[in-house]
């Protein structure tokens, strides 16, 4: 009994350890800054290249490549979170859990290639959505209700990507469809960016 204490006190040191060391604490102002150059950056790109932007789009989907990729990154966070995260009376069970995650990677990547591409960002936007509601928790302001409902957004959208991913694919082509819709899109993935851009640059000021 005190050995197998003995181990998980050890065990959940560890994972603290990991905790604080592996994942540098964002603050609200940094985190807007960032998301907002990433938003502000890919929907410029799409606005100023639309020829090349939409022949991408459309592969999107069904690329092999992207699907890889971000399979790849989908699992390296969720490997990086169970490794790093005290999984209390699961804890016993780390390891195994990790090489289940490898282990299910591969296997969807091997036996489901349809729409490896939508299902993995649905991935990614769900892990997306966690720290950002965690930095955003306990604050308010413009920041707050943007990061937030961006997050919330996040989340429903990766469900339907991962559970539903025909329906990214026909938006997809609906929006490249007419220009006027292909516009409207990168405009607002600009504005939002710039938004949260702005934002997050006069409270780090202030």
């Amino acid at each position: 009994m005190k050995l197998g204490k003995s181990v998980n006190n050890l065990d959940n040191k560890r994972v603290l350890f990991m905790d604080s060391s592996f994942l540098p604490s964002l603050t609200l102002p940094l985190l807007a800054i960032l998301i907002g150059a990433v938003l502000l950056g890919t929907h410029l790109v799409a606005w100023l290249l639309p020829e090349f932007c939409i022949t991408a789009a459309r592969a999107f989907p069904r690329s092999r490549v992207w699907g890889t990729l971000l399979l790849a990154a989908s699992a390296l966070g969720t490997f990086t979170i169970v490794a790093t995260t005290d999984l209390g009376e699961f804890s016993s069970m780390r390891n195994l859990i990790l090489v289940g995650i490898i282990a299910g990677a591969f296997l969807f990547w091997k036996f489901v290639p349809d729409f490896l591409s939508s299902r993995s960002l649905g991935f990614l936007f769900l892990l997306a959505a966690n720290p950002v509601l965690k930095v955003t928790f306990l604050h308010s302001g413009v920041l707050h209700f943007a990061l937030a409902l961006l997050a919330y957004c996040w989340a429903l959208i990766g469900l339907f990507l991962v559970g539903m991913p025909y329906l990214h694919r026909d938006l997809i082509y609906w929006i490249c469809e007419q220009r006027m819709r292909w516009n409207l899109a990168c405009w607002a993935g600009i504005l939002y960016g710039l938004l949260l851009l702005v934002e997050g640059l006069r409270e780090q000021v202030m």
